[in-house]
């Protein structure tokens, strides 16, 4: 195999890891501000657990909190899964011919 097809089918496994770690965000983010809208609004509050009745404020703010932090690291979660680097071995230096 040439040297530019190994290259594109690296940079094809990059992109096709980058697009799914991208919908998973994406679902994930989805399915708690579909968990958070439903404790705003109160949607089956009679089938709640007593204790999240009663930390309802807290729960939506951890979950708020949640939603922001994933929003703002999701481009440093992309980038490392999709750009991972090989590690030297214990004890081998790579710039040092052996």
């Amino acid at each position: 195999m040439s040297n530019i097809r190994k290259r594109f089918k690296k940079r094809e496994g990059k992109k096709q890891t980058a697009r799914a770690v991208k919908r998973g965000l994406v679902l994930l983010i989805v399915v708690l501000i579909t968990i958070l809208l439903g404790m705003i609004l109160g949607a089956g509050e009679a089938w709640w657990p007593v204790w999240l009745v009663q930390h309802r404020t807290q729960v939506e703010g951890i979950i708020l909190l949640l939603i922001i932090v994933l929003i703002l690291l999701s481009p440093l979660m992309i980038e490392a899964s999709s750009n991972t680097r090989t590690l030297s071995g214990p004890g081998k230096n790579p710039y040092i011919d052996p």
